[in-house]
C-alpha cells in the first residue's frame, strides 16, 4: 500500500492551513514589536516553515517546497537580526503567506499557479543584506550526489552556506520508507518529524524509479527515501539517536567547496502530480456537520409539534427539548473559539490598507476570553473589515487613527462595539453610509445600529443573540425565489440533464431517470410539468429511503451556512416551509419542509 496516500495529504492540509495561520499572527507580532526583535517568536515562526517546507517536499509539492524555502530564507535573516522586521519586510512575508494558502487550497492544482512575484520579493529581501561576494548565493544551485544512486540533491548555496556557518555537520540518510516507517505503523509526516528533532532537513528526494508510479497497482519491495540534514551530532552520536546502521548514513564534507559541482537540471518527479482526487474534508468536520444537520433536522420536529394540544405529543415534545437542549451544548463546545483566534484577521486586513494608502491605522482588539460560533465570526471579518476602513477614511490621511473593537457578553446576548474618538477629527456629528455591511451583519441574526456623541464619539454598535440556529446547506433559486437545501439532505447534483432522462408517467407526475432507477420531481412551487423540465439543475435529495428531486434554476449551487430567523404566522401555515434566512444582500431564503415533500410523494 503507497505511503503517500490521500490521509497523508489531507493531514499535512489540515496542519498546514492551521500552522500558516498562526505563523500570520506572530508575523504581526514581530512588526508591532519593530527593532525589539523577539528571537524566540521568530525562530518559532522560522520552526513552523521549515516543517511546512519538509512535509511539501515529501509530498513533492515543488511550488510549495520552493514558496516556502524562500519565506524560510527571510525568517532565518530575521532570527539572527540581519533583517528587521520592518512593515516593508512583513508586507512581503504576508504575500508570501498569502500565496502558499492559495497554494494549499488548490493543492491538487496548483501548478498553473504563478509564484513569480512572491519569489522575487523574498529572493531580493534576502539578498538585499547579504555581502556583495555572496550575494550570488541565493539564486546559485549546487548538487550534491547521493552515493550509489541516480539522484542529486538540488540545493541553493545559500542554504549550505548557513548550515555550514553555524558548525553544522552534513549529513546524507538513507531509509526505506516501507522498513523504516509502514512496517512500524508510524505515518510519513511524524516520520519527517522525529527526523527534524536531531537537526534542519535541508531536502529529501524519493528513488521515484524503484516504486512506480501512484496509478500503478503494484509497488516495487523497498521506497528509497534520501535525507540532506545539517545536524549538530557526530556521526556516531547521529547513528544512534535516529537508530541507523552505518550504511544509511553518509557525511558530507563540510567545506563549500566541496560542495560545488555543475548546475543541472532536476530529474525529480512530482508523485502528487498524478493525483486525481479533490480535497475531502476531514473525518472529524464530517462528524460535527453530521451533529449540526441532525440537530437541525430535530428542530423542526419539535416546531411542528410545539402546537399541537394533544398531552402524549406534549410529553413527547419536552423530552424532545430536553435531548436537544443537550445536544445544543454539545455543538457549541465544538463550534465556539476563543473570538479573539478568528476576529485578529481583521487587524490583519486592516494593517494591510494602512500600509498600501501609507496612513498609520491600528486596530485593538479586546475580546477577552469570549467565545462564539467560529461561523459566525469567519463570516463577520469582511464586514467589520469594511466598517472600520469607512471609519478610517472619515480622518486626513496624516493623522494617526487608533480604532477600538470590544466584545461583552452578558446572559441574553454578546455585544460588539467599533468606535474609535479623537476631538481633532471628528468635531461635529458624523455617520457611515455601511447598507451593504448592514444587510450581512442582518444575516448573522443579528442588529447593528451607530452612534455619534461629541465625548465619546462614533461607534457602531452589533448585538448578537447567543443562541443560534445554523443550517448547512446549499441555496439555490426556484422561480426567483431563494432555498435553502440542507446539506444533510443532499445526495447528488445534476447539472444539464439530458432530455432523455424524464419520465412522465400521466399529466401530473414527472419522474428522473437516476443511477438506472426513476426518482419522482418534486414540486415547491406550482408549476407545470414543462416548466420543470426547462430548469438548468436537479438536487437529489434523500429523506429516509426516499430519493426525490428538486428542479432548480441555479446553474451552480453555492454552500451556506444559513441561521434561521422566527417565522413569521403567515409563513408559519405553510406546511412546505419550516424557516427562512436572510442572505448577504439582504433577500429572503425559505428552508423548505423535507419530510413534507417526501410524504407528499406516499
Amino acid at each position: 500500500m503507497m505511503l503517500i496516500d490521500r490521509e497523508t495529504i489531507d493531514n499535512y492540509i489540515e496542519e498546514t492551513n492551521q500552522s500558516l495561520v498562526e505563523v500570520e499572527k506572530n508575523l504581526l507580532i514581530l512588526e508591532n514589536l519593530g527593532g525589539n526583535i523577539e528571537i524566540s517568536l521568530a525562530r518559532s515562526v522560522y520552526h513552523a516553515m521549515h516543517i511546512i517546507r519538509n512535509g511539501a517536499n515529501l509530498l513533492s509539492l515543488s511550488k510549495i517546497k520552493e514558496l516556502s524555502q524562500k519565506i524560510e530564507n527571510v525568517l532565518g535573516l530575521i532570527c539572527t537580526e540581519r533583517l528587521t522586521p520592518n512593515p516593508e519586510v512583513i508586507n512581503i512575508l504576508l504575500q508570501g503567506i498569502d500565496r502558499l494558502q492559495q497554494l494549499i487550497a488548490l493543492i491538487h492544482s496548483n501548478e498553473d499557479m504563478d509564484i513569480d512575484e512572491q519569489s522575487v520579493l523574498l529572493t531580493g529581501l534576502t539578498s538585499a543584506v547579504l555581502p556583495d561576494e555572496i550575494k550570488h548565493s541565493v539564486t546559485e544551485v549546487r548538487d550534491i550526489p547521493i552515493p550509489d544512486g541516480n539522484y542529486v540533491f538540488h540545493i541553493p548555496e545559500f542554504n549550505l552556506i548557513q548550515e555550514i556557518e553555524q558548525g553544522k555537520n552534513i549529513y546524507i540518510l538513507i531509509y526505506d520508507l516501507i522498513k523504516d516507517v509502514q512496517e512500524k505503523n508510524n505515518t510519513p509526516l511524524n516520520f519527517v518529524r522525529f527526523i527534524q528533532q536531531h537537526g534542519e532537513v535541508i531536502d529529501s528526494v524519493f528513488d521515484i524509479q524503484s516504486i512506480g508510479t501512484l496509478e500503478e497497482q503494484v509497488f516495487g519491495s523497498e521506497m528509497p527515501y534520501f535525507v540532506l540534514l545539517a545536524s549538530n551530532l557526530a556521526y556516531e552520536q547521529l547513528i544512534e539517536s535516529l537508530g541507523l546502521q552505518s550504511h544509511q548514513i553518509k557525511k558530507v564534507k563540510s567545506a563549500i567547496n566541496d560542495l560545488i559541482h555543475p548546475k543541472t537540471e532536476s530529474n525529480q518527479q512530482n508523485l502528487v502530480s498524478a493525483i486525481s482526487v479533490h480535497h475531502r474534508k476531514s473525518g472529524q468536520k464530517d462528524r460535527l456537520e453530521l451533529l449540526n444537520a441532525l440537530f437541525c433536522e430535530l428542530s423542526f420536529v419539535m416546531d411542528s409539534f410545539s402546537n399541537n394540544s394533544d398531552k402524549e405529543i406534549l410529553t413527547a415534545t419536552e423530552r424532545m427539548r430536553s435531548a436537544l437542549n443537550s445536544f445544543d451544548e454539545l455543538l457549541n463546545q465544538e463550534n465556539n473559539v476563543l473570538a479573539s483566534n478568528v476576529l485578529w484577521k481583521i487587524g490583519r486586513n486592516i494593517r494591510d490598507f494602512a500600509y498600501q494608502s501609507n496612513i498609520q491605522a491600528k486596530l485593538e482588539l479586546q475580546c477577552g476570553l469570549i467565545m462564539m460560533d467560529r461561523r459566525i465570526l469567519s463570516r463577520l471579518i469582511e464586514p467589520l473589515t469594511a466598517i472600520i476602513i469607512k471609519m478610517i477614511r472619515l480622518v486626513q490621511s496624516n493623522t494617526p487613527v487608533q480604532i477600538c473593537l470590544n466584545l461583552i457578553k452578558n446572559a441574553e446576548m454578546i455585544e460588539m462595539h467599533v468606535s474609535f474618538f479623537n476631538p481633532h477629527i471628528l468635531s461635529q456629528e458624523t455617520h457611515l453610509d455601511y447598507l451593504n455591511e448592514e444587510k450581512k451583519i442582518n444575516a448573522l441574526c443579528a442588529d447593528i445600529k451607530q452612534s455619534f456623541e461629541v465625548q465619546t464619539g462614533l461607534s457602531v454598535l452589533i448585538r448578537f443573540p447567543l443562541h443560534l440556529r445554523i443550517i448547512p446547506g446549499y441555496c439555490v433559486s426556484i422561480d426567483e425565489q431563494f432555498y435553502i437545501i440542507p446539506r444533510f439532505n443532499v445526495k447528488d447534483c445534476l447539472i444539464n440533464l439530458n432530455p432523455s432522462m424524464w419520465r412522465c408517467d400521466d399529466n401530473s407526475t414527472l419522474s428522473l431517470l437516476y443511477n438506472e432507477r426513476c426518482i419522482p420531481v418534486v414540486e415547491i412551487s406550482n408549476t407545470d410539468l414543462d416548466h420543470l423540465k426547462n430548469k438548468k439543475t436537479l438536487i437529489v435529495c434523500e429523506v429516509g429511503n426516499q430519493l426525490f428531486g428538486l428542479a432548480v434554476d441555479s446553474p451552480k449551487i453555492l454552500e451556506r451556512d444559513a441561521i434561521c430567523q422566527p417565522l413569521s404566522k403567515k409563513l408559519d401555515l405553510n406546511p412546505s416551509i419550516v424557516a427562512n434566512c436572510l442572505l448577504d444582500k439582504g433577500q429572503i431564503a425559505f428552508v423548505p419542509n423535507m419530510a413534507y415533500l417526501a410524504n407528499k410523494l406516499l
